[in-house]
């Protein structure tokens, strides 16, 4: 027999041998390799179908690593899921509650200044605005709410960009008829109004087209006057702002030649009641 096992010598027949076929460290008539290539080889790993451990425990090699029968298991030991999954609820809450905590300081402080800047506007105003059931000489409309108005739509979209928003009580229509064919759409606020010249120029009609300086009154601040489409028609409007009030006066009927000096007196009278001090 060859170093390798490879060769065709034979050995005489011994205790363990059972005839001409040769054998090398088994026990049957096929040879064992050294390095396991034979039919029935030992690999060098243990993981052959039949190798036989040098301590001569059997033909099944030991898994390394892995702890005899009986014997305590070695290595580090794991937490139980249970624990573990009770740690990351707790953590979990933990966070949960720390962020709705954070979440309602800020919406309370949120919705304190929102609710503020709606209702009650600048809190140094010392002002009110609410149109009544009459105002400048004019009887409100019962049957034409302000949102029904033809000049409602350009005035309302032009105050909500300026930020201030309209009191509670702060919009009518008006209208004196059919001795004189007036009808005009009020909307007036308290809040922090800032410069008022800049104020008038944000609650211009959306379809703004032209307008001029008027007198606000013996109750001060600046007024303007000025013109305004809806679809083809032009009409005109006149609006006043001090620091913490404001009033807008649009008509609501189509005018060939406006006169913004008439429309100027309608709100100044309106603004006589509708403006008052805060009680």
């Amino acid at each position: 027999m060859g170093a390798n096992g490879t060769g065709p010598h034979t050995i005489p027949a011994g205790p363990n041998g059972s005839g001409a076929h040769p054998m090398v460290g088994g026990t049957g008539p096929h040879g064992v390799l050294p390095d396991g290539t034979g039919p029935l080889g030992v690999l060098p790993d243990g993981t052959g179908p039949h190798g036989v451990v040098p301590d001569g425990t059997g033909p099944l090699r030991a898994v390394p690593g892995r702890a005899p029968a009986g014997a305590p298991p070695g290595g580090k030991k794991r937490l139980p899921w249970v624990v573990l999954g009770a740690g990351l609820a707790a953590v979990a809450a933990g966070a949960l509650v720390v962020g709705v905590f954070v979440f309602r300081l800020d919406g309370e402080a949120g919705g304190s200044a929102g609710r503020d800047a709606r209702t009650t506007g600048d809190p140094a105003s010392g002002k009110v605005i609410e149109a009544g059931g009459s105002a400048g000489g004019l009887a409100k409309d019962p049957l034409t709410p302000p949102q029904a108005s033809a000049a409602y739509p350009f005035v309302a979209a032009a105050i909500r960009a300026a930020g201030i928003p309209v009191s509670e009580r702060g919009e009518a229509v008006y209208g004196e008829e059919p001795a004189r064919p007036v009808n005009v759409l009020f909307m007036g606020g308290t809040g922090p109004v800032g410069d008022p010249e800049e104020f008038l120029q944000k609650v211009q009609p959306t379809t703004f087209i032209a307008g001029q300086d008027a007198d606000p009154g013996n109750r001060g601040g600046k007024a303007v006057c000025g013109t305004f489409s809806v679809l083809a028609q032009t009409h005109t409007f006149c609006a006043w702002a001090t620091r913490d009030s404001y009033g807008v006066v649009a008509s609501n009927r189509a005018t060939l030649n406006p006169q913004f000096p008439l429309m100027a007196d309608v709100m100044r009278r309106i603004r006589n009641d509708v403006e008052k001090p805060k009680p």
